[in-house]
């Protein structure tokens, strides 16, 4: 038995679409309850590039207690966007201060960061009274200015589809994003949809590995996110995360490839592929592209969507387009 939650007109609903407000406030408050119900993820997030350059590495178990703040009040008008404060032995050690603006307008650099600097004039000896603040930026176009820790919203989506330990939250957020109005150029990037044909290899008891000929119409012209499989009809059921390509001629490079330093994890599932549909005295004798799929990093399409026709192209799709909830869609690129 299938049980679907769904509000007002949204077909397929999520958490996110109980939270209040259109702008940067429902943003926010989503990755922040996100980032308050996945505590690797916290982790994860916390240990990201541009804030370990600030702050060093650290893990949240070493911390007695963490809180995370949404729309934390610090006087009568104003609330500061996400808050997050670290303890040690119960006592105050750091905390995130961000500022954010919405994933759909550009921001102005000396606007934000005024209103960072006039929470924490205001508030240093009260709310963050023995912390050591470190000013965070989360905005839609670059920012670069000296003493701020500075993100882009395409920046928090690229950390989320690379999650390995994606769960369902961290999904809808994804989907929730992708559906504002003006999003962030990450997803003008694409997802690769190939009809079929002989493509249910993908299936789970072949290790998860796509092949093709690197020839003709079978070469991409870039490295997508994800790929994604025609039914019959057309229609398209799951998104899989591209963890890498290796292109080789199977009957000439397999030896050196089992050699490579390559993890022993992606040459058992080529060598479990190889066996499965080829054995060793029918390999082909040209290179091949060979697609190594996530296990992990899968994104389901509930809605089913597929091209207006359906034949045997190749194409690429915006990520939001697949993940809105239209039926029909349109190829983007060949």
């Amino acid at each position: 038995m299938e049980i679907i939650f769904r509000t007002y007109q949204n077909f397929n609903s999520s958490i996110f679409d109980l939270i209040s407000g259109e702008t940067e406030v429902k943003q926010t408050t989503g990755f922040s309850l996100l980032l308050a119900k996945n505590s690797d993820f916290l982790n994860h997030f916390c240990n990201y590039k541009k804030l370990t350059a600030e702050i060093g590495k650290i893990k949240i178990k070493d911390y007695s207690k963490i809180v995370i703040n949404s729309e934390l009040l610090l006087d009568e008008s104003k609330r500061a966007d996400i808050v997050i404060k670290f303890y040690k032995n119960n006592k105050p050690d750091f905390l995130l201060l961000f500022e954010a603006k919405s994933i759909s307008v550009e921001t102005n650099s000396e606007k934000i960061c005024g209103q960072l600097n006039s929470y924490i004039k205001k508030n240093k000896s009260t709310i963050f009274a023995n912390f050591k603040i470190h000013k965070v930026l989360l905005t839609r176009n670059k920012i670069f200015e000296d003493g701020y820790i500075t993100i882009t919203w395409d920046e928090i989506v690229e950390l989320l589809l690379n999650y390995k330990s994606r769960n369902e939250l961290i999904n809808d957020y994804i989907h929730f994003l992708s559906n504002i109005k003006k999003s962030m150029k990450f997803y003008e990037k694409e997802v690769y949809s190939i009809p079929a044909g002989n493509s249910y290899k993908y299936q789970s008891k072949y290790p998860f590995i796509y092949e093709c000929p690197n020839r003709g119409n079978f070469i991409m012209k870039k490295k997508p996110l994800f790929l994604t499989f025609r039914n019959k009809g057309g229609t398209m059921e799951k998104l899989f995360g591209l963890e890498d390509k290796i292109i080789m001629n199977p009957q000439q490079d397999l030896f050196d490839f089992y050699q490579s330093d390559y993890s022993d994890e992606i040459k058992n599932r080529i060598k479990k592929y190889v066996e499965a549909f080829w054995g060793q005295d029918s390999l082909p004798n040209e290179k091949h592209q060979f697609f190594i799929l996530s296990e992990t990093n899968q994104i389901m399409l509930k809605h089913k969507p597929k091209p207006k026709k359906n034949n045997s192209f190749r194409a690429y799709y915006k990520l939001s387009e697949l993940l809105n909830e239209k039926k029909i869609i349109v190829n983007t690129e060949n």
